[in-house]
């Protein structure tokens, strides 16, 4: 399927707040809140909220991959 007249880059979202990490991967908000915490995952402070960039989050996911 092909979109006519759709924009060529389109932006990509570049923070994640924790919430939206919980619906995107499924894990818990204290999972998140644990990885930063400990050191595994990068974040970016606003104000008092903790925004993760999406490029950390795929580094997470490559470094966390295991295989048989």
């Amino acid at each position: 399927m092909t979109i006519k007249n759709c924009a060529p880059n389109v932006p990509v979202k570049r923070l994640y707040s924790i919430k939206d990490l919980v619906n995107l991967i499924g894990a818990t908000e204290w999972f998140w809140r644990s990885q930063i915490w400990d050191g595994k995952l990068s974040y970016v402070q606003v104000g008092k909220k903790m925004f993760i960039d999406y490029q950390d989050v795929e580094q997470f996911i490559q470094n966390n991959k295991f295989k048989n």
